[in-house]
């Protein structure tokens, strides 16, 4: 939605390009194809492989600004990341987890992780829950690539449950790691015993809190991250700020990163979440 609101409050043409499954190659290929288009500025959402790197310096030495959203390349020559602080994301599912279960009255607990393994943003995400959760008596007895498979992470996610009867938590931190924990745990007969924290997975998925199966549900900003890094990719074709009259080609006056942040869905706002998302997809039809 913020792609077409950009749109239309700024009278442009944006356009979405992209390979529609988990396909590197072609999203490599599509980059490299658009920049050569010569748009006025590029998004790249780079999160998922710092191979990216490559194809969105080849942009910059085409003089093609880009904006890295939703997981950064912090290696490239990018002019600016906005989006998810991937690091705080995982910190904040932990502090969530310790929270919940010092109010279920467990004084320790066993965890497990789902997500990519090799995905950059998963990897700081990973990273914040294990610096969350050192030394709170809450172990993580392990960490499983579910390879953005909702049915692998279900496989995984029952493996973890046979070996470690006595977990307490799971994190499941791509989108389809949520639908897989919840099918394990039903399949189980475990549904409302452990607490679960995932990252988005669709509108359906959120009846999952009401249904009391998962007790925190992470979104990310998509609308802000996105809006905000077209407006600056706007502003620098229009050569609409240079600060001290410098070339912004050689004196990059965009903010390095820019958090978009996070909003968390727990059941005290859920039926609002609900509601919104359903009024949004009806829109769209």
């Amino acid at each position: 939605p913020a792609l077409e609101a950009f749109a239309r409050d700024f009278n442009g043409v944006v356009r979405k390009a992209g390979p529609t499954t988990d396909d590197l190659a072609a999203y490599i290929t599509t980059v490299e194809t658009e920049c050569a288009r010569k748009p006025a500025g590029i998004i790249v959402v780079g999160g998922w492989d710092q191979s990216l790197q490559e194809p969105v310096n080849k942009c910059l030495e085409m003089k093609v600004p880009v904006v890295v959203t939703d997981g950064d390349l912090v290696n490239s020559k990018r002019l600016s990341y906005v989006g998810t602080n991937w690091y705080n994301l995982g910190v904040s599912m932990a502090k969530f987890q310790i929270e919940e279960h010092a109010a279920r009255g467990w004084t320790t607990g066993k965890v497990a992780i789902l997500s990519p393994i090799n995905f950059q943003n998963m990897q700081e995400a990973r990273e914040g829950i294990k610096d969350t959760l050192a030394g709170t008596g809450i172990e993580i007895v392990a960490i499983e690539d579910n390879e953005s498979n909702a049915g692998i992470a279900a496989q995984k996610t029952a493996a973890i449950l046979t070996a470690n009867p006595d977990l307490t938590g799971l994190f499941g931190l791509d989108s389809e790691s949520p639908p897989g924990i919840v099918t394990a745990l039903d399949e189980a007969g475990r549904t409302g015993e452990l607490i679960v924290t995932v990252n988005e997975a669709g509108l359906d998925f959120f009846n999952n809190i009401v249904d009391g199966k998962v007790q925190l549900i992470s979104i990310e900003k998509y609308d802000v991250m996105n809006y905000t890094a077209l407006s600056m990719l706007y502003m620098w074709h229009n050569d609409a700020i240079r600060p001290a009259g410098l070339d912004p080609w050689t004196n990059n006056w965009m903010p390095n990163k820019i958090d978009s942040g996070l909003i968390f869905v727990t059941k005290d706002n859920v039926d609002e979440v609900i509601k919104y998302y359903t009024e949004q997809q009806a829109k769209s039809e």
